[in-house]
């Protein structure tokens, strides 16, 4: 019987690309890890033997990828802790640019939405914590937990991170919607201010 594995990475890529292409691509971004979250279309098309038909065949591999993404957070239907929000919010890890979410629980912390609330660099201004707040109010939402992740890899809170999280808990106390935590993800781990700085809350 013929084993199909272990493939290499050119092997596999070459099922969808010639393989010339597909040597290109790992000689140049190192691994498919790289390829299919970091890669973006304007650089594929840059490789020699990749047109649009093959670039739809890569991005169809990368939809499979977030469906199967997308069916692991939904079935994770309640977070109440650091690990269960580090495990929803694992698809941040892979994004290029920084995402800040919200999270939005009823009081048995159970998810009942989330919005996307920016994209690039976290802002601490009145606005984005009013639109946190103003989702929370239509979903009728107990708690929040706010997420973002660290591109770099390191999840050290910057001071933007810190000023955040504590306008996010004061606005939180006024509106009687418990701010439960903001958690740091990062592809080399994961960072709560809760379980890290819990005088943030006192």
């Amino acid at each position: 019987m013929n084993q199909l594995y272990p493939l290499s990475d050119e092997e596999l890529l070459a099922a969808f690309i010639p393989k010339e292409s597909a040597q290109k691509l790992v000689q140049e971004y190192a691994s498919l890890y790289h390829i299919f979250t970091r890669v973006s279309d304007e650089q594929l098309q840059q490789i020699a033997g990749i047109g649009k038909a093959r670039l739809r065949k890569i991005s169809m591999v990368k939809e499979v990828m977030e469906r199967i993404e997308d069916e692991r957070r939904q079935q994770l239907t309640e977070v109440s802790d650091d690990t269960s929000a580090f495990a929803y919010f694992k698809f941040l890890e892979d994004k290029p640019k920084e995402e800040l979410w919200a999270l939005l629980l009823n009081t048995k912390n159970q998810v009942l939405g989330r919005k996307l609330i920016s994209v690039g660099t976290v802002n601490a201004s009145w606005a984005g914590i009013r639109e946190v707040y103003h989702a929370a109010i239509q979903h009728l939402a107990f708690g929040i937990i706010l997420a973002h992740n660290h591109p770099s890899g390191d999840v050290t809170p910057s001071l933007e991170d810190t000023n955040v999280t504590r306008k996010m808990i004061q606005a939180g106390e006024l509106l009687e919607i418990r701010f439960l935590d903001h958690v740091i993800i990062g592809r080399n781990g994961n960072y709560s201010f809760y379980a890290k700085q819990p005088e943030l809350w006192n």
